[in-house]
């Protein structure tokens, strides 16, 4: 962790949103214990056991999450597995995730349980609180490896789990998605509430409230410190056995026998009759390496935590606004630029002596990186943009405008990355997950390139707000429409300026590139 400082930098700004919210768990758990106290309703006991629970099922859930995506793949596993046994590796990465979990719970979770036990009124409630933490923690944690260790030993077993393990992946994503958007964690929890409520874990919520006085059964709470035992004991051994199938495992293999000669012939035909045999060869590469590993063009997926505000107040408020097509312009065209284009000399890798020594690279590199993005993410940004500009209150002819900047936006953000990653190559592979690393475009390239994408499309954004844009037409007297067409018009002379510097920039930058 300490050798990743975009991790570490992550991390922090990660720990600096979530002190305010610490913060503020803080004062609720202390309001919790006067609610507490000063209530002597019997359904209080019910609603301390259905916390608990929930609370149970969040660190199943994180904790199994982790577990699949980071803790079960360690760096040199193999190395690892012949100097010591899968016992002591799989002992040790639940070790380590337990630590992690109890930095949290012995700062914020033990602030919240004196806080509350103090709003209570009742400081013995003190360590039988902090007691069930540590038990709900010990439990659940566990159980997430051991659900997290079925799921990939299901995996690395049937070949139509590996063939399907992408789609899955894509739809667990769309449906979190969803789940973010609807508002529907609820829909999803109670269904697994109402499963695990009859089962010991709800006794955790007696084991906290035992000496609150409002009705906790003592046996339950000794039922649940002797379940926690069992569950811990059956824990590890489910862990030893499930490592065990999992990492000595020959596991399955998926091969796909593919004629290349008609899969090139079928797919890149047409771009053969305009383009350059070596530009029609880039564009195969990109697309190639966007098929085998996707994972690596995660980076231009920032754009869409930026659209996910307008699009959930789109569903919440059911109907959709004239900020939201505007959104969609601007993530489109930055995400149709930078996919392949943001670094044409570094994405080389160990191909770039090769390229540079063929007959004019420059031409094929610059042409062949736009083309590929250009082809895939123009049309959906266009489409896109228009689409819920109509379902918008912009007129016919506003919409017409917009979708002209859509069209010339999204095709030539591909030239305007190249001059700007050419400047800002990046050569080394970097930690794209926990296990994965590839070579993505530089800092300064994305803050460079991102700059120019917003200085280009703000014209056209402020011409087309709903707001901003009235505003003028009000002032100036003239129509918004007109207002519109003014702001594309400047948008598109901004990106032809734009796109001609940074490909005059990208051809010298190639041409003139020397390995030391």
């Amino acid at each position: 962790m300490k050798e990743n400082s975009a991790q570490l930098v992550a991390l922090a700004f990660a720990a600096v949103l979530l002190f305010p919210v610490a913060i503020a768990g803080v004062f609720g758990a202390y309001f919790a214990g006067g609610f507490v106290a000063g209530t002597e309703t019997e359904p209080l006991i019910e609603l301390v056991r259905t916390g608990f629970v929930y609370g149970w099922i969040f660190v199943v859930g994180f904790g199994g999450y982790r577990a699949y995506a980071v803790a079960l793949r360690p760096d040199n596993l193999d190395g690892l597995l012949t100097t010591i046994s899968h016992r002591a590796v799989i002992g040790g990465l639940v070790l380590t995730e337990l630590v992690l979990w109890s930095a949290f719970l012995l700062t914020v979770g033990s602030a919240a349980t004196v806080a509350f036990a103090i709003g209570a009124g009742s400081i013995r409630t003190i360590p039988v609180v902090f007691l069930t933490l540590c038990l709900l923690l010990a439990t659940g944690l566990p159980t997430g490896f051991v659900l997290a260790l079925g799921v990939r030993n299901a995996g690395v077993r049937s070949v139509l789990l590996s063939r399907l393990r992408m789609l899955f992946l894509l739809l667990l994503g769309l449906g979190y998605f969803v789940v973010i958007v609807t508002n529907a964690f609820a829909s999803i929890l109670e269904p697994i509430h109402r499963v695990l409520a009859p089962t010991p874990i709800n006794w955790f919520g007696d084991l906290a409230a035992i000496g609150l006085g409002i009705g906790a059964s003592p046996l339950r709470a000794i039922g649940a410190i002797g379940f926690s035992a069992v569950c811990i004991i059956a824990a590890v051994a489910s862990l030893f056995r499930l490592s065990d199938w999992l990492w000595y495992a020959d596991g399955v293999h998926v091969t796909h026998e593919v004629d290349r000669t008609g899969n090139e012939s079928s797919t890149f035909g047409v771009l053969s009759r305009v383009l350059s045999r070596p530009a029609v060869g880039v564009v195969a590469v990109d697309w190639k390496r966007a098929r085998r590993s996707p994972i690596s063009l995660s980076f231009a997926l920032y754009p869409v935590i930026v659209l996910a505000g307008p699009i959930v107040t789109a569903v919440q408020s059911g109907e959709i606004g004239t900020g939201l097509p505007l959104w969609i312009l601007l993530s489109g065209t930055w995400i149709a630029g930078a996919l392949f284009a943001l670094n044409v000399i570094g994405q080389e890798g160990a191909a770039l002596p090769v390229t540079l020594l063929s007959e004019t690279p420059e031409r094929a590199l610059i042409v062949g990186h736009v083309v590929s993005g250009g082809l895939l993410l123009a049309p959906v940004t266009v489409v896109a943009t228009v689409g819920t500009a109509v379902l918008s209150p912009h007129s016919l002819p506003t919409v017409a405008s917009l979708g002209v900047s859509a069209v010339v936006l999204s095709a030539v953000s591909g030239t305007i990355a190249t001059g700007i990653g050419a400047v800002f190559p990046r050569f080394e592979a970097v930690s794209v997950s926990r296990s994965r690393k590839a070579i993505v475009p530089s800092i300064p390239g994305f803050v460079g390139y991102s700059t120019v994408i917003l200085v280009v499309a703000l014209p056209t954004v402020i011409a087309h707000s709903g707001t901003v844009g009235h505003a003028i037409s009000s002032f100036l007297g003239i129509d918004q429409f007109l207002i519109g067409v003014l702001g594309t018009v400047i948008s598109v002379v901004f990106a032809c300026l734009a796109c001609i510097g940074s490909m005059h920039v990208a051809r010298d930058r190639v041409s003139d590139y020397r390995i030391e």
